[in-house]
């Protein structure tokens, strides 16, 4: 377990026990930027990141006050409320987020380096517009995976998703990247 773990455990329970504000700011300062870029690459228009994020710490927030279970990982409990919080977002735009592949999934060995499948040389300016263009489903591991650097198995924690899921979603999603990047 590292010290950062548990020093989010120790700030989770005082804020379960004392609904201490200053211990919940910690855990703000250390997650608020990484949620919003996450958030913001999901909908690019920057007042809705904004509304979003803080959505998603209130809900968090609340969460954390109101649940009986016990919070194992306080990074996949944020992330799994910003990830819903965009799927919220999106319904009540009435725009459909296709989650087909889900049923479409192929096993992938695990020995296998999605990372050097990435063989396209992308411009920094140009990434928010080539992700933008990928279903939300790869969006969604494709930043968890490269933009945030997230393990195959916190990313399943954080989607709810199996790790060959996860996998098949990563390999997919490149894959689309470099059509996209191509064409």
């Amino acid at each position: 377990m590292s010290a950062n773990s548990l020093q989010e455990k120790f700030l989770i329970y005082k804020v379960r026990q004392n609904k201490d504000a200053e211990a919940y700011g910690k855990l703000y300062d250390c997650y608020i930027d990484r949620i919003y870029r996450f958030v913001y690459f999901k909908v690019s228009v920057r007042e809705d990141a904004e509304d979003i994020t803080s959505e998603v710490f209130l809900k968090a927030w609340e969460y954390i006050n109101t649940t009986t279970r016990k919070i194992e990982n306080f990074n996949a409990l944020i992330y799994r409320v910003a990830r819903n919080s965009v799927i919220d977002y999106y319904r009540n735009k009435r725009i459909n987020i296709s989650t087909d592949d889900e049923d479409n999934m192929i096993q992938i060995q695990d020995k296998e380096n999605l990372a050097a499948k990435v063989d396209v040389v992308i411009d920094r300016n140009n990434i928010e517009k080539l992700l933008s263009q990928l279903k939300e489903v790869y969006r969604d591991v494709i930043l968890l995976r490269y933009i945030e650097e997230y393990s195959i198995s916190e990313i399943a924690s954080i989607t709810g998703k199996s790790k060959a899921n996860v996998r098949v979603l990563l390999h997919r999603g490149i894959q689309a990247l470099k059509e996209i990047s191509e064409g």
